[in-house]
């Protein structure tokens, strides 16, 4: 049986377009509605649909949005993508948050076209192209809204991406606060946010996700809360549980940042969710003690701390409380003690690369790259007697 599939397009030049590339496997037919209830009253008047083409310029683009959205609100499953005369990210990336799988372009594309519709008939709304193979997630947490979360997962996540076989991809999705801090450190100029991602939770899949997330010359995906934002960003923890799912399937690794500025509810949610979770500190004894808290806020909540471990993050020696002090206060087992050098650290936040990029022998670097490796088996960073750097700022 062919293929029954939809054009909504101002040009009959679309229609010829996909019928000539798509040959004799699928029928088309053109549609111009006057606006989105036209649009649904024909469709569901019209008889079986297999897929449906939405024609996207500058002009129309945010119309014809509205029109994608609200027949995917009436009829959720049925697939649909866009089609363009050129590929303009703006227009893409408009599509793809209205809801498209994938997205056209009239006269470049022709030999995609049939490949296309048989990935959009077979394709889950939320599935991914890696079968069952599970992806790992990781949370990091600190009490306290503090730019060292953002940086510290940034290079936990890059440290874990050269470890990764090649080909398999990592993303990094940074809900700490201040917001974007992750996107500021590594220079990233996002367009798309992880509150769009969790927003669009039942439309990812690998070509959003090649289409609108914001990539890293390392090879890094990255989404940060908007830098703008100002106060907590408002979550809904459900959807941000499925957008984790959802990244298992696509990403060898995922991790995730958090801090005690969301609720309990939602941060247990996610200890729950992770194979680890990294509860983030320094020495002093402000955090030491807003991390009781947030644990024992925890434990009432009944969360998976059994799969927390504690990293002490700019650790110096005979400056505050020792790690495994640390450790015993807040029962958890110490995973590593990362030597502290706020030079290099702020010279890195500054400039936009990295502290593997700008001092890759560095001390914090060597043990980063441990603690990556330390992920999957649980040991313990051990750390070595001081060299000469950490006997200058540790």
């Amino acid at each position: 049986m062919k293929t029954q599939a939809l054009v909504v397009a101002d040009d009959p030049v679309y229609l010829s377009w996909l019928q000539g590339a798509a040959g004799a496997g699928a029928d088309f037919s053109l549609m111009r509605p006057v606006d989105a209830e036209d649009l649904l009253q024909r469709v569901q008047a019209g008889g079986k649909i297999d897929v449906v083409f939405f024609q996207f310029d500058a002009q129309n683009a945010p119309a014809r949005a509205v029109w994608m959205e609200r027949l995917l609100e009436r009829i959720p499953d049925i697939p649909v993508a866009g089609l363009g005369e050129d590929g303009q990210p703006d227009v893409v990336l408009t599509a793809m948050r209205a809801g498209a799988r994938d997205f056209l372009v009239l006269r470049r594309d022709d030999t995609q076209v049939a490949a296309l519709i048989s990935r959009l008939l077979r394709r889950t709304v939320v599935g991914g192209s890696r079968g069952t193979k599970q992806g790992k997630l990781y949370a990091i947490l600190g009490a306290d809204a503090d730019p060292a979360t953002g940086f510290f997962a940034q290079h936990l996540a890059l440290a874990t991406l050269d470890s990764v076989p090649r080909g398999e991809r990592v993303v990094l999705a940074d809900l700490s606060l201040p917001a974007g801090s992750s996107a500021v450190f590594l220079n990233i100029n996002q367009t798309y946010s992880v509150l769009d991602a969790i927003n669009d939770v039942f439309r990812c899949d690998q070509t959003l996700v090649d289409s609108a997330f914001a990539k890293h010359n390392s090879g890094l995906f990255v989404l940060s809360l908007p830098e703008d934002l100002i106060g907590r960003p408002t979550v809904d923890g459900e959807d941000l549980l499925k957008l984790l799912q959802v990244f298992r399937n696509l990403f060898s690794a995922t991790f995730v940042t958090l801090d005690g500025q969301y609720s309990t509810r939602l941060l247990s949610g996610i200890v729950g969710a992770a194979d680890r979770t990294l509860l983030l500190s320094d020495q002093s004894i402000l955090r030491s003690r807003h991390n009781k808290y947030l644990l024992r806020a925890l434990r009432l909540e009944d969360a998976a701390v059994d799969r927390v471990s504690l990293v002490v993050d700019g650790y110096r020696r005979r400056q505050g409380l020792e790690p495994e002090a640390l450790a015993e206060l807040l029962e958890l087992p110490l995973l590593a003690a990362l030597p502290g050098d706020d030079l290099s650290r702020t010279q890195a936040m500054d400039t936009g690369e990295s502290l593997f990029a700008l001092a890759p022998k560095h001390p914090w670097c060597r043990d980063m790259r441990k603690l990556a490796s330390a992920l999957n088996t649980g040991t313990a960073v051990t750390r070595e007697a001081p060299g000469f750097l950490e006997k200058i700022f540790g």
